[in-house]
């Protein structure tokens, strides 16, 4: 490896370590936030009204995404249309998740709630596997445009296939508790 090739690396890791703080502490603070604040009803439906369209947008991305991962898997596109996908998404996808966290604080969440909390855990570790992503586009960036899935070595594939299935049970299970949790009387 050359010296530029380590301090890359090590630049990766740094931003993907700033990165888990950054989204550990916006968790935080919003669920502090969450905890403490009682926002006037225009807010809190204001709030309500931006959750949901972080959910549609993030879900959205995520979906999107997924389904061009899926698609490139059996062969029917190419790793070069899936990492063009991967570009436009990925914005829309951090900004749901922004958007979550930020809208979440002014929703009032009871945190004594088993589902609520779960609800939380679950955008937490879609965020996590958000940041964790970024090592994984990067490798897939080194390799030709044309690659086929199944032409990688098991553990890229693998870690391929769990990202998604981490994206995916993450963002419906936030979806369908957030269901839950809104239509309940």
């Amino acid at each position: 490896m050359t010296l530029s090739l380590v301090e890359t690396r090590r630049a990766a890791r740094h931003r993907r370590a700033v990165a888990y703080w950054v989204v550990t502490g916006g968790m935080y603070l919003s669920l502090w936030l969450g905890a403490t604040l009682a926002p006037p009803a225009w807010l809190h439906y204001a709030s309500l009204f931006a959750h949901l369209a972080s959910v549609i947008v993030g879900l959205g991305a995520a979906v999107l995404l997924e389904t061009k991962g899926l698609l490139w898997t059996t062969g029917r596109r190419t790793l070069d249309e899936l990492r063009q996908t991967e570009r436009t998404v990925t914005p829309l996808a951090w900004l749901g998740i922004v958007g979550l966290l930020g809208t979440g604080a002014f929703l009032q969440p009871d945190l004594s709630d088993p589902l609520t909390a779960l609800k939380m855990l679950a955008v937490f570790v879609v965020a996590l596997n958000g940041v964790a992503m970024t090592r994984l586009s990067r490798e897939l960036m080194r390799l030709p445009p044309r690659v086929r899935f199944s032409s990688l070595p098991g553990r890229m594939r693998a870690w391929c296939v769990w990202s998604a299935v981490v994206s995916q049970a993450g963002w419906w299970t936030a979806v369908v508790i957030g269901m839950l949790n809104t239509a309940a009387p």
